[in-house]
């Protein structure tokens, strides 16, 4: 059965999703990885995940994984980005690739998807899981 949301519960979850996205690190110092900015449209029959990718050379260098609810994006930079700071605590870190896993709002077909590479900039349209019931009459 079908339930009406409350303005509040959506307000709470728009909050949370917000929170979340905003507070996590985007690098991971262990795997020494940045982690890219994305934007996700949910469309009609497509899921468009465009991914902004400095510093990558060519599309020889990403790595695309899709499963039917996720999508993984590992990119090689052509130049390690090194972050230093000198002060009461010294600390250097070097990060030589970018990794993003990203749970996907839909079930998509991962055989049917396609990937764009230009400029910096990774587009991946992936079609969505549609399915058909014949129904028969009597």
């Amino acid at each position: 059965m079908w339930r009406r949301r409350k303005l509040s519960d959506w307000i709470d979850e728009f909050f949370e999703q917000a929170y979340s996205e905003l507070m996590s690190p985007s690098w991971d110092a262990i795997k020494r990885c940045l982690v890219p900015l994305i934007n996700i449209e949910d469309k009609e029959d497509e899921i468009v995940v465009t991914a902004d990718l400095p510093c990558v050379e060519s599309k020889e260098d990403i790595d695309l994984n899709v499963t039917e609810d996720n999508l993984e994006i590992i990119a090689k930079m052509k130049e390690a980005i090194r972050w230093e700071r000198w002060g009461t605590s010294q600390r250097h870190l070097e990060f030589q690739t970018f990794r993003k896993s990203i749970r996907l709002p839909e079930k998509v077909n991962s055989e049917g998807s396609r990937a764009v590479f230009r400029n910096g900039v990774l587009k991946v349209s992936l079609p969505k899981v549609r399915k058909r019931f014949t129904i028969k009459i009597q």
